[in-house]
């Protein structure tokens, strides 16, 4: 396929950034995780920090606020939204420049209605998720579990505010994977197997 573009949204410690940076490695696409923060700021003249701060969070106050208030309307946006919309733009035109695989920031939504786009869950059992979190950071059982926990409370919080799609939710993606019953070496094959069938 012409110009294709790989999203994948993950469950901490499912090592859905490994998969995505193998997957673009082995189809020789360009790949953008945090890479899309470094681009997004350049464009939109937000910090590096900024984008950071922000990345795949909502700070609690913005919760319950929705695009139609009247601080949207009037121009002024809260700057974890700047962030936000400056990253969907970045992804926007990465989506129409080429194949890449992108991981995370909402990318499955925001390129929702083009052509050539797979969008990919990568989830693992709690073990499989607690065992690499500890060996990756170095950490004890109980400083894994939070981690786990928080990070997506935020990924979900993040997602179902800019989309209308829920986060993790069998619906909301082309495939979904098991990467604790796979690992990532065999993920990266089912994604290339998947890819393979729609060309």
């Amino acid at each position: 396929m012409k110009n294709m573009v790989i999203t994948i949204s993950r469950q901490y410690g499912s090592g859905g950034r490994e998969i995505g940076e193998k997957l673009a490695g082995k189809l020789g696409y360009s790949y953008y995780d945090t890479l899309l923060l470094e681009k997004a700021a350049q464009d939109s003249g937000l910090s590096k920090s900024v984008m950071e701060r922000y990345d795949e969070k909502l700070t609690d106050k913005w919760l319950n606020l929705s695009f139609g208030g009247s601080m949207y309307q009037s121009g002024h946006l809260p700057l974890p939204m700047q962030a936000a919309l400056s990253q969907f733009e970045a992804i926007h035109r990465i989506g129409q420049s080429g194949s890449a695989v992108i991981v995370g920031r909402c990318a499955d939504f925001v390129l929702r209605e083009q052509k050539n786009v797979l969008s990919v869950f990568i989830h693992a059992d709690k073990q499989h998720r607690l065992a690499r979190v500890m060996a990756r950071n170095d950490i004890g059982e109980s400083e894994a579990e939070k981690r786990i926990r928080n990070t997506d409370k935020h990924r979900a919080a993040y997602h179902n505010y800019y989309s209308d799609k829920e986060w993790g939710h069998v619906t909301s993606y082309d495939v979904s994977i098991d990467s604790g019953l796979f690992g990532i070496d065999g993920s990266v094959d089912v994604l290339l197997a998947c890819i393979q069938a729609l060309q």
